[in-house]
């Protein structure tokens, strides 16, 4: 019985420190989500709708910019075929995110389908930058993560949308928080890793997409464009490896 205490005790302990080591990773998605989540609250409140249902949305749904069109589209009236084609097309970037996604996911047991919904673009960003603490539970520090940037998203929906409702502000601009902490994350992720090539692939299929495409539509296309590119140099590595081991032998 004492050793069981003192199992459970020191158990207990390291999830507590595991907590404090995905709070301290996920400083940045919460310097960012609270004032991007209350500027949502603003214009679901603006809409004309109750501040419980930016709870429902932010906890049920959880899409980030896919919340802000849903904005726009409960106040233009549209219906259930233009909600799915808009949100189809805007989040279909995620699908990409999943496939890279695949070897880490890999055995983290019944968290998956939680960590599948709970992926943003500010959540894959903290994955695939931050090492799993050494002698740490993988399943535990991904679930952590992903809890506590749903939890900001979360409370900075509901913080703005009751507040929206008492406060006459102007939100001209505040949309653009998303994009600023997602340009942060990517810068920090460039210092972080030792690969160079796949952020200059970004740069230059972002670059010809947005030569090709509107502004509009340019996204998809990048990263399509991008993601060939990682292909293709994979592969060019693999046939260079595989000619080298040829001639060695």
């Amino acid at each position: 019985m004492v050793r069981n205490g003192e199992y459970k005790r020191e158990a207990g302990e390291q999830n507590k420190d595991l907590l404090t080591i995905a709070f301290k990773t996920t400083i940045p998605v919460l310097l960012g989500y609270i004032p991007l989540g209350m500027a949502f609250g603003f214009l679901l409140d603006g809409a004309g709708y109750h501040w419980i249902y930016a709870f429902i949305m932010s906890l049920f749904v959880y899409a980030g910019s896919g919340q802000f069109l849903a904005v726009a589209l409960l106040s233009a009236g549209a219906g259930l075929t233009e909600f799915a084609i808009a949100t189809l097309l805007l989040n279909f970037r995620h699908a990409f995110y999943g496939l890279s996604l695949l070897e880490k996911f890999s055995g983290i047991g019944k968290v998956k389908p939680y960590l599948i919904f709970a992926l943003t673009d500010e959540t894959y960003a903290l994955l695939t930058t931050t090492d799993v603490p050494q002698g740490s539970s993988k399943s535990k520090f991904y679930f952590y993560i992903a809890a506590l940037d749903h939890l900001y998203w979360i409370a900075g929906s509901v913080m703005g949308a009751a507040l929206g409702s008492v406060l006459d502000l102007n939100l001209e601009g505040m949309s653009f928080v998303l994009t600023a902490l997602f340009v942060v994350l990517t810068i920090e992720q460039y210092f972080s890793s030792e690969a160079r090539f796949p952020f200059i692939a970004a740069v230059g299929a972002g670059a010809l997409s947005l030569i090709l495409f509107s502004s509009d539509n340019m996204l998809l296309a990048s990263i399509i464009l991008g993601t060939l590119i990682l292909i293709g140099r994979e592969k060019s590595m693999q046939r260079a490896q595989r000619k080298q081991k040829t001639q060695e032998t």
